[in-house]
């Protein structure tokens, strides 16, 4: 599930939750003692096990008191991981990589504007996609934030700094990303876009003012606090429709090379194509006790799927779109079936996040946890590996190889899903499930965690996001990358204890 901070990007860290020493305690209780923060924080849970813990938890109640908290935590030396909303589940959750006081910024939770001509909003890292969906429904925007399938009180700021995907037009949300509002542990405070001018109008149009970008130096990192964001929302389209695809194994080839071809015609856009193993198609619809006993992962259950949106502005568009599609996709699919507007599965062209997804992290527990659902207090194992693929079919069938070994391997459900990014490349979703109560289930999963990411790399497939368990595991540049990008690190937090291990 996306939403709570992300990856390490530009220092790769040992991450291995050492505990703080001597120097570090004395940092961490004078620190505590000046922000004011809570010694303990309830919500230490995680879905997999990690070594390390929150080792207290400031919430500060607005932008200038979190700047403050950073500023501070540099100058006393404390450890201070940050996170949005926390629901980054199966990544990490709320968890530090190494030990650390949380900052917690879920109450800056504001919508600072919203341009409902254009189609921008500024928004802090508290601000979910339900309460910007809700924002955008009242204003009678139409505009709309692109789905994903992660929870709806997830952070969106976060979601787009760790490079989460959306459904549809704009889903590459951090490309979509500009003008932050950052705060270093230095005690500086700076915006990226053209604001730092005082050209605060043109600031919310354009996104790349002259001069270095540093925007991509914050993603996927916590070397500084993002206190804010202008995001690009999509036109709402006027008519939407899914095409769900069954594949059979010998059409799959001739499927995805006709895919690729209506993308690079334009015909489907980017982040309309999704294709999904049966293990995804079942865990994302009820979990392993509503089907009974005895189910397993035959090779039927990496069979690919594909789900398609088709989706335009107007009417003849989106009419020539579909006929497009189906002239092309049809003879190459075993079965071909529409869900238009009026159909739930179609909901999340229009930004619906409804969260249904959560429930595959449920797959091996014995029963749904209580509404709303959270991972996290419920015990489940969940576990999110991120390849990023050639848009191929060999590519999707090594991965079905891969996933089928591993589950034979060591006993876990491993489900696979890739979205068409462009008409090159795929991004991965591989989950593990599991059930943390069952005794030994925890080390079976990394193994078959460790089994996967090895296996990926020696493909050729490279991670485009990290869970904690695989940034601990990945290899070493090859060439002068991690000397440099920790050099840009100390400058950005030269005492290091912000965010440390991302």
């Amino acid at each position: 599930m996306d939403g709570s901070g992300g990856a390490g990007a530009l220092a790769q860290d040992a991450g291995d939750g050492a505990s703080a020493n001597a120097t570090d305690r004395a940092a961490i209780a004078a620190f505590l003692e000046a922000a004011g923060a809570t010694a303990l924080r309830p919500e230490t849970g995680c879905t997999f096990p990690w070594p390390a813990s929150p080792l207290g938890v400031v919430r500060p109640a607005n932008a200038d008191a979190a700047a403050a908290c950073v500023a501070r935590a540099g100058a006393m030396g404390a450890p201070l991981h940050p996170i949005s909303r926390g629901r980054s589940w199966g990544l990490g959750s709320a968890l530090p990589p190494q030990d650390a006081i949380v900052l917690d910024l879920s109450r800056l939770d504001r919508i600072l504007d919203l341009d409902a001509v254009h189609g921008t909003v500024r928004i802090e890292p508290g601000v979910t996609f339900s309460q910007l969906e809700a924002a955008l429904a009242l204003s009678g925007a139409p505009f709309h934030v692109p789905s994903f399938g992660g929870p709806p009180d997830a952070s969106v700021l976060a979601n787009a700094l760790d490079r989460g995907e959306g459904s549809g037009a704009l889903g590459d949300r951090f490309a979509n990303l500009w003008d932050l509002d950052v705060a270093l542990s230095t005690g500086e405070r700076l915006r990226t876009g053209h604001a730092r001018r005082g050209l605060d109008r043109l600031s919310t149009l354009h996104a790349r003012p002259a001069g270095p970008l540093l925007e991509g130096l914050l993603s996927q990192t916590s070397a500084a606090c993002v206190l804010s964001g202008r995001l690009a929302l999509p036109r709402t389209p006027g008519f939407a429709a899914y095409l769900a695809c069954a594949l059979a194994p010998a059409g799959v080839p001739a499927f995805v090379a006709a895919v690729r071809t209506l993308m690079q015609e334009d015909v489907l856009g980017v982040h309309d194509v999704f294709f999904w193993d049966g293990a995804k198609r079942l865990s994302s619809a009820a979990i392993a006790a509503d089907y009974g006993r005895g189910l397993n992962q035959p090779a039927d259950l990496r069979a690919w799927s594909a789900s398609i949106a088709i989706s335009a502005c107007h009417e003849m568009l989106f009419d020539c779109r579909m006929a497009l599609a189906l002239a092309a996709l049809t003879p190459l699919a075993e079965s071909v079936e529409v869900f238009d507007e009026s159909d739930d599965a179609a909901s999340g062209l229009r930004g619906r996040s409804d969260g249904a997804n959560l429930k595959s992290c449920y797959w091996a527990k014995p029963a749904l946890g209580a509404a709303p659902l959270n991972p996290d207090r419920d015990r489940c194992g969940f576990l999110w590996l991120c390849p990023a693929m050639p848009l191929e079919p060999e590519a999707l069938a090594a991965l079905a190889h891969l996933a089928q070994r591993a589950a034979d391997a060591h006993g876990v459900f491993v489900a696979a899903g890739a979205e068409a990014v462009s008409p090159r490349a795929l991004l991965g979703y591989v989950s593990l499930a599991w059930d943390r109560d069952e005794p030994g289930a925890d080390a079976r999963a990394l193994a078959s965690h460790d089994m996967l990411l090895d296996g990926m790399l020696d493909l050729g497939f490279g991670p485009y996001r990290l869970a904690l368990p695989s940034r601990a595991r990945m290899p070493t540049s090859t060439d002068d990358w991690d000397a440099v990008t920790a050099r840009l690190r100390a400058a950005l937090d030269p005492a290091g204890r912000f965010g440390a291990g991302r």
